[in-house]
């Protein structure tokens, strides 16, 4: 079936399922996300897109994208991912059909409307700049000479403010040197810990899984497989859909945050955009005790189903976790004699600079006065958007053509550009962000670019403000 048939047919299901209907596709054997869910391990494999379940067990060890991406997809629908993933190439969609074995009948959680045209010609269009210009959309290269400057910067920076090579400063030089260090210790994350997470850094998965863990795993002392789950799997596709995305309050109630309009008011919320900023201080530390607990322990991440560890990933876990507190706290302590009251209070101010600078990046380009919130729930609706279209509704771009500022935010001012080609490496956003422009204006798909970082902070903390102010009723959107 043509992938805009599957669309169809996908559409069709979904409505019946929300309608409550009985649907009867063609006599196939029919799963529901719960029987599907079942089979998330590589020993059983199957994954839903468009309607259809596939048993893509014997595909694992030949997949070109590596084994570990498709374990994490495994017992999901995967539509919206396998296309984002695939952007330039029909190969996937004709492969998967000999695996097929059913059709999927009921679904985990909100769903989008299929394609009408916008995606297939964005992504024919950015695909023809590659080939046109002979342009590697994945190429390592860029990252790799980028990084290994930050490294040298960080390595110099953390010898001198926890190390010896400060010995004869004050206190207060290595402590602003312990903030900078905060700063040179997010950067890798932005770049390529965060390229490596959407397989945009080179071609196969021992470049994606040894530079992106390096950097996150090793370097930063959090979990790469924490962040597949939360931002790959959970934020990637249910952008900013309430109950969805693992980004947004995941309870009506009971959250520091009232990010959307669907969560009940509390008087707490008046002061939330005075309250939350300092806060995001702590994301850093929040995330490293998160993988832990809820992604590793919980088996969850937010309202994201986590595929079970096994034991080799919680010895990997815990294992970086005792080489990065190691070197992080350990090392200027006992071989180099920092006194403990310094080396933590120093630990601290990275952690904090650290956490608020990733925060404040990945904030203002999605909890914003310029950004959509879709319904979503977990009955099987229908968004009222498609895919792509609520990508780049759900986001807002600012500082377009100010190369300086797509260094220090890993290129997260071109949001809208990373949700829809995420396998395309950062590097090449400022260039085909004016395609991505051509085809909303010619689609009337409304395309936020604001000047500066200053105005998106602004919106930013107008949004906090405005749903704090306003003590509408919560709008419960739950069948």
């Amino acid at each position: 079936m043509p992938p805009q048939e599957h669309a169809e047919a996908t559409t069709l299901r979904q409505r019946k399922v929300a309608s409550g209907e009985k649907d009867e596709a063609c006599g196939q054997q029919e799963f529901t996300w719960e029987q599907v869910a079942r089979h998330n391990t590589a020993d059983s494999c199957w994954v839903a897109v468009h309607g259809k379940v596939y048993d893509i067990t014997s595909w694992l060890d030949k997949h070109p994208g590596g084994k570990e991406i498709l374990l994490l997809a495994a017992g999901r629908d995967i539509s919206d991912a396998f296309e984002s993933y695939h952007p330039f190439t029909s190969k996937p969609e004709e492969l998967l059909r000999k695996f097929e074995i059913g059709v999927l009948t009921t679904f985990e959680h909100a769903i989008y409307k299929p394609d009408t045209g916008f995606y297939k010609e964005l992504r024919a269009r950015v695909g023809d700049y590659f080939t046109k210009n002979r342009v590697d959309a994945q190429s390592p290269i860029p990252g790799l000479w980028r990084m290994s400057l930050v490294l040298m910067a960080a390595f110099c920076t953390f010898m001198t403010a926890y190390g010896p090579w400060g010995a004869s400063l004050s206190v207060g030089v290595r402590a602003a040197l312990a903030a900078l260090f905060g700063v040179l210790q997010a950067l890798p994350l932005l770049h390529t810990m965060h390229d490596c997470s959407h397989l945009a850094f080179g071609h196969g998965e021992i470049w994606w899984r040894t530079a992106g863990r390096l950097c996150m795993d090793f370097f930063a002392g959090a979990n790469m497989t924490s962040w597949h789950n939360q931002h790959t799997i959970g934020h990637h596709i249910y952008t900013n859909v309430f109950l969805c995305d693992p980004d947004l309050p995941d309870v009506m109630d009971g959250d520091a945050r009232r990010l959307v309009k669907r969560q009940k008011y509390k008087s707490l919320y008046r002061w939330q955009w005075l309250y939350l900023p300092p806060l995001y201080g702590v994301l850093a530390l929040k995330f490293r005790f998160q993988d832990c607990f809820e992604t590793f322990g919980a088996a969850h991440n937010g309202p994201i189903r986590v595929n079970p560890p096994g034991a080799a990933m919680w010895a990997e876990l815990i294992f970086t976790k005792v080489f990065w507190l190691s070197w992080r706290v350990l090392l200027p302590i006992v071989l180099w004699q920092l006194p403990v009251g310094q080396t933590i209070a120093f630990f601290f101010i990275t952690e904090f600079v650290t956490g608020y600078y990733l925060a404040l990046n990945f904030q203002v380009s999605h909890v914003s006065t310029y950004c959509d919130y879709p319904l979503g729930s977990k009955d099987g609706r229908v968004i009222d958007d498609e895919w792509a279209v609520s990508q780049v509704k759900t986001s807002v771009d600012y500082s377009h053509g100010d190369y300086l500022m797509t260094f220090l935010c890993g290129a997260l001012n071109y949001q809208v550009v990373h949700h829809l080609f995420p396998t395309v490496s950062q590097y090449h956003y400022p260039a085909i962000a004016p395609i991505v422009k051509e085809v909303c204006k010619k689609h009337k798909v409304p395309y936020t670019v604001l000047p500066s970082f200053k105005e998106a902070f602004t919106a930013h903390i107008k949004h906090l403000y405005n749903l704090g102010l306003r003590g509408e009723a919560a709008e419960v959107h739950m069948g």
